[in-house]
């Protein structure tokens, strides 16, 4: 990886790393990645512009999303649940349809965590969910 960062994801069927931003993914170990060739774009491409840009241009209405909400809005659901996860101490259990953790928890201070009070907040008065 470069000294900018990046992610190491381990599986029960392999190794994949990546730079930042999700750059140069690749399998491990290399002859694994060079057997399996590219993966199967799902998704348009923004070509030759920032993410930024395509989004203002999808607001002004020349081009469509590359990341509409129907497809982020799940993408930033399970980025969250790694972050309730981490604050928990522990592996999570989630029930997508109901939106509950379903498993009692012992955190890293190894008393029980509802970890389904890590799902939302207390609101300031006036900006609660309707």
């Amino acid at each position: 990886m470069v000294g900018e960062g990046g992610v190491i994801y381990i599986g029960s069927k392999g190794k994949m790393i990546q730079n930042t931003y999700g750059s140069r993914p690749r399998l491990l170990p290399a002859e694994r990645h060079n057997s399996y060739g590219p993966p199967k774009e799902k998704l348009v491409r923004v070509p030759h512009q920032a993410h930024e840009m395509n989004w203002v241009n999808a607001i002004r209405g020349t081009d469509t999303a590359s990341s509409p909400f129907s497809y982020a809005a799940h993408l930033v659901e399970i980025m969250l649940l790694g972050v309730v996860s981490l604050r928990a101490g522990a592996k999570i259990h989630y029930d997508a349809a109901n939106m509950k953790v379903t498993n009692t928890i012992l955190g890293q201070g190894r008393q029980p965590i509802d970890a389904n009070a890590l799902l939302t907040r207390e609101y300031r008065k006036g900006f609660g969910l309707i």
